[in-house]
């Protein structure tokens, strides 16, 4: 017969930390690998009110192509009306044939949105004058908007961990198996009084044929949950003991039960002053059972101290 896993529920504690215990059909992680909820919002309707909260949060490249995107798409918009009002309403053109005619607008209408007016281009008659004061005020408006959202980029804190690709089942003290993982601070910034949280989820599937399956969440005992400071890596220990779900079961069980490990690490960063919090999670497939992590830094005889960001996820296999 199968062995099946009954871990204890720490009571203290909700077994719904917020993610929802029962789902139909397939689950998938909970966590992504980039931080992110695997929550997809519908019903919402289109609204323009989570428009900064995605050009704050986005990568940096396709913030740069979306502003640069929206530049030249407005300018082109205001150039086609300059060409549609007449060519003639521009001062300074030197020709007027085909498709020079809306490029000598792009052009104005470049100078105009910057407030930049180097002079050879300007507007003629009372229209023109009227369009290039709207373009002005707009562009004036939307060079502010966007250094807004530049400096909430660069003030935003946040915290960048890199975590090992795998965490590992190894041989431990006292004849007990340890699961481990490590994380390291990419920044340059200095982490301290670092709290960490880790989430042990499993699948229970109901036997009365509704098709509906439950998630339960127990809580993992750390070695040690918190540190003063952060320099170099941490490796996140828990002891697999009598108290621990993992006691006494193996790689199969963990698999059956579509186990996932739910990581949650917080900080205060002292360049922001401000407690950041970070996101990971390994599914049952990425951890390996029976290795052991190799050193991830070094001491040189100058005595400075070397951290391999490259060697974080190295391993050895060993036997349990």
């Amino acid at each position: 017969m199968k062995r099946m896993l009954k871990p204890k529920i720490d009571s203290s504690r909700t077994e719904d930390p917020g993610t929802g215990t029962q789902y139909t059909i397939n689950s998938k992680r909970i966590i992504n690998r980039d931080g992110s909820f695997n929550v997809i919002k519908q019903g919402l309707g289109y609204s323009t009110r989570n428009v900064y909260q995605s050009l704050i949060r986005m990568s940096w490249t396709r913030f740069f192509i979306i502003i640069f995107a929206f530049l030249l798409l407005v300018n082109a918009l205001f150039a086609s009306i300059y060409a549609l009002i007449g060519i003639d309403q521009l001062g300074g053109i030197t020709t007027t044939k085909g498709l020079n005619n809306f490029l000598e607008a792009y052009y104005f209408s470049f100078q105009t949105f910057t407030t930049v007016g180097y002079g050879v281009l300007h507007p003629v008659g009372h229209l023109a004058n009227i369009l290039a004061v709207l373009e002005a005020v707009i562009g004036w408006m939307c060079f502010a908007l966007i250094t807004g959202m530049l400096y909430g980029r660069f003030s935003k804190p946040s915290a960048h961990l890199h975590y090992s690709d795998k965490a590992l089942v190894s041989p431990g003290k006292n004849g007990y198996k340890t699961l481990q993982f490590r994380i390291a601070n990419m920044r340059n910034s200095n982490l301290m009084e670092m709290q960490a949280t880790l989430i042990l989820v499993i699948v229970e599937k109901n036997s009365d044929g509704t098709g509906i399956s439950k998630r339960s969440f127990v809580d993992l005992k750390l070695q040690r949950n918190s540190i003063i400071f952060f320099p170099l890596n941490w490796t996140i220990v828990h002891v697999i003991d009598e108290e621990s779900p993992f006691y006494g079961k193996e790689y199969q069980d963990f698999v059956d039960m579509n186990a996932e490990l739910i990581v949650m690490v917080k900080g205060y960063d002292d360049t922001f002053s401000q407690t950041v919090h970070s996101r990971f999670s390994y599914k049952c497939k990425e951890i390996v059972w029976g290795a052991r992590f190799k050193p991830a830094y070094q001491t040189q005889t100058s005595g400075d101290i070397f951290l391999y960001f490259d060697k974080m996820s190295e391993y050895d296999e060993v036997d349990l």
